[in-house]
């Protein structure tokens, strides 16, 4: 009990402070050098269908902040250690290339002056136009009856859908065992009608990702780098190394072809990598490594071709979305 009321002290004055001109760079005062990952930039930061996107008006009172009272740099300069001096600095990375990253992040961005890296998946160049995690959170939201997959029937507890067999959760299938691109075709298909929340334009801003044009526009800007998201959004570090070999090739060798630029940085989706995954990058001309919420092997902590990233989600407040990761 004590510890819960201390706690919320703390995030209250995490509030408090962000907001005071006076205080607010008290905020950052033992604070490592950071890489902060977010993902969509809507208009709410709604979680209803999950936490992954930030409002517009949440980052930019975030890259405001940051730029009055840290340094954010590109991510090659952090890659390189290029940092200034007296301040702590950051590095601003977005995973999945959603559309609203376009129309609300990178107008903040260009406004401020403020670099940062895309990741983006190759899903343009697919059957499907939208990453499966998208589809599954929202389409449980939706779905009331069972669904099944390969003769597995999932049901519904909450808005989570888990096996009869395994009792483990569709998610967790999906990112752990059945991690092929054509399993989650058929998730996708398993969901039927529920599926055509895809028509509704309210939930567009939840799950449309940016059309190659917009991309290309991205990449034209001075403060926007364009990195590779994996071709399919699979967890590469499940994958053999064919696999895994084609799935960092082929996104890179797409996006290189799009914006005629080279393609030198690399998130790994949902954190996912091995060590072999490492070596496949470098080989392939990746200079910049990035994992997701911590590194998986001990080597990891030494190897200057990969940095970690901290995520910003939308749950929290806009203080303690920054403060609560460091």
């Amino acid at each position: 009990m004590i510890n819960r009321i201390i706690n919320k002290l703390k995030r209250t004055t995490n509030d408090i402070l962000f907001n005071s001109s006076l205080y607010a760079n008290h905020l950052l005062k033992n604070t490592q050098h950071t890489i902060l990952m977010y993902h969509g930039c809507d208009a709410n930061g709604d979680t209803k269908y999950n936490s992954r996107h930030t409002s517009k008006d949440t980052f930019e009172k975030h890259i405001n902040y940051l730029n009055k009272n840290a340094h954010i740099i590109s991510l090659q300069d952090f890659f390189d250690n290029k940092f200034v001096s007296g301040k702590p600095n950051f590095a601003i990375t977005f995973d999945d290339g959603y559309l609203n990253n376009f129309t609300n992040a990178l107008p903040i961005l260009n406004q401020l002056k403020t670099k940062a890296t895309f990741f983006i998946t190759g899903l343009n160049n697919t059957k499907s136009d939208i990453l499966w995690a998208d589809f599954l959170n929202i389409a449980s939201v939706l779905r009331n009856d069972n669904i099944k997959i390969l003769g597995e029937t999932f049901e519904k507890r909450g808005d989570i859908f888990y096996s009869l067999n395994s009792n483990e959760s569709l998610y967790k299938v999906i990112k752990e065992i059945h991690t092929n691109y054509d399993y989650k075709l058929q998730m996708m298909e398993a969901f039927g009608a529920d599926g055509k929340f895809k028509l509704n334009p309210d939930l567009f801003e939840k799950w449309k990702l940016m059309p190659d044009k917009d991309i290309l526009t991205c990449s034209q800007s001075e403060f926007i780098e364009i990195g590779a998201h994996g071709f399919f959004h699979n967890n590469i570090g499940t994958l053999g190394d064919v696999e895994s070999h084609k799935e960092q090739n082929d996104i890179k060798k797409y996006l290189e072809n799009l914006i005629q630029l080279s393609v030198n940085s690399i998130g790994y989706p949902d954190g996912s990598y091995n060590r072999s995954t490492l070596d496949i990058a470098e080989k392939l001309g990746y200079k910049n490594q990035l994992a997701a919420e911590g590194f998986h092997f001990e080597a990891d902590y030494t190897d200057n071709r990969l940095r970690d990233r901290k995520g910003v989600y939308s749950w929290d407040s806009p203080a303690n979305q920054l403060i609560i990761n460091f």
